[in-house]
């Protein structure tokens, strides 16, 4: 049973950044989103509980753990709003 979670649009700025530039530390995803600390961490948070995500230790600075997307995940969601804009199309008679 999968928990539903809720993709804002600055959890879905912060998905894309992992995905796009690979494992960054929060202060990192903050300072190349534009997006304040805050809502990144709650980006995070969003993403972990989804399993979107997951955390490291960052072995070079132990206080800034690292982030990496799941790419099967990714892949599913990209699957899933495929799938939703396809049926967005359909015309019913």
């Amino acid at each position: 049973m999968s928990i539903p979670i809720n993709l804002t649009k600055s959890t879905l700025v912060v998905l894309n950044k992992l995905d796009k530039e690979g494992p960054m530390s929060p202060q990192d995803l903050a300072e190349s989103s534009g997006l304040a600390m805050r809502t990144v961490t709650l980006a995070l948070k969003t993403l972990l509980t989804g399993k979107f995500c997951r955390r490291t230790p960052n072995l070079m600075d132990m206080r800034k753990p690292l982030y990496h997307v799941d790419s099967e995940k990714i892949r599913e969601l990209r699957r899933n709003a495929e799938i939703t804009r396809s049926m967005a199309h359909m015309h019913i008679r």
